[in-house]
């Protein structure tokens, strides 16, 4: 329960970012912590589940539904403010749409190099860890108006989309899981 609503109030503190973001200086700072702190969440929610025995299917997927908005709107919002090129979030959507198919049609990787890219513990927490940092990049060399920010920004960005995409690759060699026969 208490994971839950860790996990709702992150996708509620990213809409507060990106609709406060840029309209006064003091708050501005504010919410370059709160950016940060929408990214530590994430690594909480699932701890504090697991500790109280409070792991739930719902729970997996309001998880992985906020991560991906989150995520999402991240991608889409410093491309719209002209920090990214078009093709980033398009290509991060994209991969998760795909992967998010064959992992209904196809299962998710269950041992081997597959699950080590994109199940293990480490995997979600180094691309966690590598978003986190682009879209606070981002946010900073925004506020402080910094063109070498900005261009850290954009090599973060590109090496998370390039994470994105490696960590994709697995799902093209999991085989079918059968399915059952309709009726």
């Amino acid at each position: 329960m208490l994971a839950n609503i860790i996990t709702l109030s992150r996708l509620l503190l990213t809409f507060v970012v990106i609709a406060l973001f840029g309209r006064h200086q003091k708050l501005d700072l504010y919410l370059l912590a709160t950016l940060g702190l929408i990214f530590i969440l994430d690594a909480v929610d699932g701890t504090i589940a697991r500790k109280r025995n409070e792991t739930t299917q719902l729970g997996e997927v309001l998880d992985s539904l906020a991560d991906r908005i989150i995520e999402n709107t991240f991608w889409i919002y410093f491309t719209a403010k002209g920090h990214l090129p078009v093709w980033m979030p398009i290509v991060v959507m994209a991969r998760g749409f795909i992967t998010e198919t064959l992992q209904r049609t196809h299962g998710y990787p269950e041992k081997g190099w597959t699950y080590a890219l994109t199940r293990s513990r480490m995997s979600r927490a180094l691309y966690g860890s590598v978003k986190m940092l682009t879209f606070i990049c981002l946010a900073y060399a925004m506020f402080f108006k910094s063109p070498i920010l900005e261009q850290a920004s954009l090599i973060l960005a590109t090496v998370a989309v390039g994470f994105c995409l490696l960590r994709g690759f697995p799902f093209l060699f999991i085989r079918k899981i059968p399915c059952p026969p309709s009726t």
